[in-house]
């Protein structure tokens, strides 16, 4: 393979833009559209240059980079990431699949193979949602299914439209070129599936579904001290069988899926108030979209006993779904291929987080390489890949990239 990967240069610039928008503790807070977003983007594009592309940013604010390709008729082959952060984020989470797709580009042109196909390297926003709610804004918009800007609001109350109208990174603004024969993200792992198996690689051939809502249990608010337990109608303890209930369901699908009870809502939350009335938020996620509509049902059943267990009211809110997305299997192939090209075991699996190449496989082909992270931590100042991984999944994006490039055209 004559197509090779500068892993140090890599690692100088995850490094380097890993500065924009580090915390004191040592994470990155990069949101969508701000000072360090900005920042962030004119630094990845100095490095797009270096790679051969005039690059720009389109009416979402995604960074994007052209690299000619020699049959001008091809649709391009795309890889990339986003430049978003959770607060208090990690180095890797994004940034990894941004800066390796240009590093790939960067190692084309050193090693004086031009492309067939052009090489579009991609820079979302707005992945996270962080800053206005809605998970891979930026590749919806790339698709035209994001909701309207002025529609969306961030915790100050200004609207997406009016920080994209000041978000000034000094490129020009075009649209991300549509149609694409593919679309690659390398991208950690985020769990602790490929650390526990001692495993450095992984080919992800489906993106979950999730399934979200809200139940509440409705009793009665009374004084802690004078009402006896027998009489209670405490919605805590509706609330708090409904969490265990959710526990034993996830568990009891040997892990093909996972429940979440991330937020409890308490009124009138006093200490000498037997609580009246609970917001229960539950999250299911699973690969088996059967499963998930299954669990979804049974969560509804385990509330409903649980309130009449209690003497409860049960209200439960529209579930708000998005189904599990299976990634193309040529595209799969090809990763796994090129693992074996480069004599690296690598594994199948699902991954567990949402990612953009799940927006894109509506339209585009789309293929995700994992690397691990260490104790399954991401979305930490703690999160941590060994620079031999993500070499090595750096080599095996730009080698699939090769294998697509030289196969018949896309």
């Amino acid at each position: 393979m004559a197509v090779r990967i500068d892993a140090d240069r890599l690692r100088a610039r995850l490094m380097e833009l890993s500065e924009v928008g580090r915390t004191p503790e040592g994470g990155v807070s990069r949101f969508s559209y701000g000072a360090e977003h900005v920042a962030a983007v004119r630094r990845v594009a100095r490095w797009m240059r270096e790679a051969g592309t005039e690059p720009a940013v389109d009416s979402w604010g995604n960074l994007f980079g052209i690299v000619t390709g020699e049959v001008g008729t091809l649709p391009p082959i795309a890889a990339g990431s986003h430049l978003d952060t959770v607060p208090n984020g990690g180095i890797f989470d994004g940034a990894l699949g941004v800066l390796a797709a240009v590093e790939a580009a960067v190692a084309f042109r050193e090693a004086g193979i031009p492309p067939k196909h052009p090489l579009l390297l991609l820079g979302f926003a707005e992945e996270e949602g962080t800053s206005y709610g809605v998970g891979c804004l930026g590749s919806l918009g790339v698709l035209s299914r994001a909701p309207a800007p002025e529609a969306l609001h961030d915790a100050a109350g200004r609207s997406a439209a009016d920080a994209l109208r000041v978000f000034d990174t000094g490129l020009p603004r075009r649209p991300v070129p549509m149609p694409m024969a593919a679309y690659l993200e390398l991208h950690i792992e985020q769990g602790p599936v490929l650390a526990a198996a001692g495993m450095a690689l992984g080919a992800v051939d489906a993106i979950v579904g999730i399934a979200r809502t809200v139940l509440e249990f409705v009793g009665e608010a009374n004084h802690a001290g004078t009402t006896p337990m027998e009489m209670r109608r405490d919605a805590l303890w509706g609330a708090a069988d409904l969490v265990s209930a959710v526990r034993a369901l996830a568990r009891d699908t040997g892990g093909r899926a996972v429940g979440t009870v991330g937020r409890l809502h308490v009124t009138p939350g006093a200490t000498n108030v037997v609580p009246g009335r609970v917001e229960v938020s539950v999250e299911l996620r699973s690969p088996d979209a059967s499963l998930l509509d299954t669990l979804r049902g049974r969560v509804e059943s385990e509330a409903q006993m649980c309130a009449s267990r209690h003497g409860l009211d049960l209200q439960v809110r529209a579930w708000r779904s998005d189904a599990p997305v299976p990634l193309n299997r040529s595209i799969h192939d090809e990763i796994l291929a090129a693992a074996g090209d480069l004599d690296w075991p690598i594994v199948t699996m699902s991954s567990w987080a949402g990612h953009d190449a799940k927006v894109l496989q509506a339209v585009v082909p789309a293929g995700m390489i994992f690397v691990p992270s260490m104790g399954g931590i991401s979305h930490s100042p703690r999160e941590q890949t060994s620079w031999e991984d993500v070499a090595r999944g750096a080599q095996v994006l730009c080698r699939t990239i090769e294998r697509l490039d030289r196969s018949q055209p896309l």
